[in-house]
């Protein structure tokens, strides 16, 4: 069976370690031939995000910085967790703070997360600026 993936996109969160890989979350605009995501903002193209991790990442000399376009070639994985209510609605909320429910940390709730293990990560070259003024070269 095949199962390959390469992703190219913009580093959409600032990327975070856990034990020795690295991860990060990749926002990904889909080519004009492909169907069009549904617009949560009218007239705005939406992207498709995905979390990429990178075995042995967090212990490499490799860095990725938020707003970093890579090229991500790996394959798809995916993975069953417990989470609290507790940890689930701190998440959900934007200052982390969970609204307090008796025994919330007792009851467990069964996750599903689908995620590019990446072999590989190449950052790309941002394309340089044009200048304001269309009879200017662009800014290198």
């Amino acid at each position: 069976m095949l199962n390959e993936v390469q992703i190219e996109g913009i580093i959409a969160k600032e990327p975070w370690k856990y034990d020795r890989d690295l991860f990060f979350r990749v926002a990904s605009y889909r080519d004009a031939d492909m169907p069009a995501k549904p617009d949560i903002t009218p007239g705005r193209d939406e992207p498709d995000y995905i979390n990429v991790r990178v075995p042995g990442g967090a212990t490499s000399l490799m860095t990725a910085t938020r707003g970093d376009r890579v090229r991500v070639h790996g394959f798809l994985q995916s993975r069953d967790f417990k989470e609290s209510l507790t940890e689930f609605l701190g998440k959900a909320r934007k200052n982390g703070e969970a609204p307090d429910f008796e025994d919330a940390d007792k009851i467990k709730i069964d996750r599903g997360i689908l995620e590019v293990v990446a072999l590989r990560v190449v950052r790309m070259e941002i394309p340089p600026r044009r200048s304001k003024s269309a009879g200017e070269p662009a800014i290198k």
